[in-house]
């Protein structure tokens, strides 16, 4: 192969390098994606009873827990849509949406971001969730679409417009669900020692 035929071959696989490279880029130039898991998304992780409100909000609605004194264990009550005393709440639901929520990490991160719109962070999110920590400190979170595989949501915190997390979709729709399907307290079943009376 002369050298003219190398040197054209060269070039074509150059330029084809660069067409992929382009192609596999997103939209957002500026976007560097970051695999280092799992990735802190806060500066501590939060303990069971760090989180003393969770507020969700969505274009469905509104819910609001707080912990209250009035029980050994701080159990949960609902302040919105409705009140709801901790005996009314399924316990169990709340808990673990805040416990999961405290100790949330990333599996990747999206620095340099700017362009909000393509990752559903933008004009408004699809969910906002504000934590109030026992110290006194809020944090609050904004969820966006779901991956193009599917599994992870995309979000952000309100310290930053730059970076974007991917951490487990189930997480992120759980809260949705305390919306949608409210957590009331399971009834009890019946006693099977009782006989009912004719």
């Amino acid at each position: 192969m002369n050298s003219k035929a190398t040197l054209v071959l060269v070039l074509l696989l150059v330029a084809l390098a660069g067409y992929v490279y382009a192609s596999s880029r997103d939209d957002d130039t500026q976007a560097e994606l970051t695999k280092d898991s799992p990735i802190q998304i806060y500066p501590t992780p939060y303990g069971e009873y760090d989180i003393i409100e969770l507020e969700i909000a969505a274009p469905l609605g509104l819910a609001h827990f707080a912990r209250t004194n009035e029980t050994p264990t701080q159990d949960w009550q609902m302040t919105q849509p409705t009140s709801l005393a901790p005996a009314e709440l399924d316990q169990v639901r709340v808990n673990g949406a805040a416990t999961r929520l405290g100790g949330l990490t990333a599996s990747q991160v999206i620095t340099s971001v700017t362009n909000l719109a393509q990752y559903g962070l933008a004009p408004s999110p699809q969910l906002t969730v504000t934590l109030t920590i026992s110290n006194g400190q809020k944090v609050t979170l904004y969820t966006g679409n779901q991956t193009p595989v599917a599994g992870s949501r995309y979000i952000r915190t309100a310290a930053t417009t730059e970076s974007i997390y991917l951490v487990p979709a189930f997480a992120m729709d759980d809260l949705l669900r305390l919306i949608t399907e409210p957590p009331l307290a399971p009834t009890p079943l019946p006693d099977p020692g009782l006989t009912p009376t004719p």
